[in-house]
């Protein structure tokens, strides 16, 4: 686990960075643990930006509602795509998997970077850009952080932690770290997302009497982590100090198992009634309509939330 070991601020924010949608927790001196919101008063917010003709910047909610409208500059799962060699063989089946409609194109390192083709105006020609997974996702960065600036009264951070699959190579850990240099946020220190479910688990916990061992599981948009922790109590003599041991035993992980794959089993399952329909007689697959299919997307993730939140 890479560790940023340097002074904090007073105010810290946690970013659980996913590539679906990320959380923030902000921890002021003096407050309990407050968790930011965004916006629209939700508690996550979509990982998601978009780079309209007029060179703006689009990002969460928004951008999830512009994406049919600007398929080849809206940028999403970042998260699996930092620090991925452009060759890489899983890149197309991302890329197909996830609905991503922007054209990957290798930076100077071989490194998955996008290439950004837009007309600023309609009598200019296609204007050709290069650009980083670092500095879309360090844009998402400084887009929590301006939120949680604004819940924290206008105090200026500058301090976070931020969540990690355990499985994240040394490359992808260091360039979330340039990330983050990017977005103006100094990193106190990268936690694997399990560890950090633990340590929450473990302060909560009431039955300090006994050792117990648990099982987390973590399964995320586009893969699935587990881990095995077990909790006990050390006494330190000769001061009969009693503290609370966290204890790793094991991690494990599936990269291409996660919610995206129920989005997809939906996706498919409503864009073959919608084919069978007798209007739709002759008429090409909905699923060749790259527009059509991220309608249906979006409308597949509502009716997913709906089913999630009632019994």
């Amino acid at each position: 686990m890479a560790v940023m070991a340097m002074s904090a601020q007073a105010i810290v924010i946690g970013f659980d960075f996913g590539s679906s949608f990320f959380k923030i927790t902000l921890v002021k001196p003096g407050q309990p643990f407050a968790i930011v919101e965004n916006t629209a008063t939700k508690r996550k917010t979509e990982s998601m930006i978009t780079i309209p003709a007029d060179d703006g910047r689009i990002i969460g909610a928004d951008s999830f509602i512009e994406q049919s409208k600007h398929m080849k500059t809206s940028f999403h799962s970042l998260h699996r795509f930092i620090g991925l060699k452009a060759d890489d063989p899983s890149v197309p089946d991302l890329l197909r998997d996830r609905y991503v409609m922007t054209e990957v194109a290798p930076d100077e390192r071989g490194y998955v970077a996008w290439n950004l083709s837009r007309k600023l105006s309609k009598d200019e020609d296609p204007v050709q850009e290069i650009i980083y997974t670092e500095e879309l996702i360090a844009q998402i960065l400084k887009y929590g952080k301006q939120m949680s600036e604004k819940q924290a009264g206008g105090a200026t951070i500058k301090d976070c932690v931020i969540t990690v699959p355990a499985y994240f190579s040394l490359d992808q850990r260091r360039m979330l770290l340039d990330a983050a240099e990017i977005a103006g946020l100094s990193v106190l220190q990268l936690v694997h997302e399990n560890t950090a479910a633990a340590t929450m688990f473990g302060i909560d916990r009431l039955d300090r009497d006994r050792a117990v061992t648990v099982l987390f599981y973590n399964m995320g948009a586009t893969d699935t982590e587990v881990s095995l922790v077990r909790y006990s109590t050390v006494t330190e003599m000769p001061a009969n100090k009693t503290y609370e041991q966290v204890e790793i035993l094991g991690e494990a992980w599936d990269k291409n198992l996660g919610g995206s794959d129920f989005d997809r089993v939906l996706v498919n399952m409503l864009a073959e009634r919608f084919n069978a329909l007798k209007e739709r007689k002759g008429k090409p697959d909905v699923r060749e309509s790259p527009r059509a299919i991220k309608r249906l997307t979006k409308e597949v993730l509502k009716i997913k939330d709906i089913l999630s939140a009632n019994k």
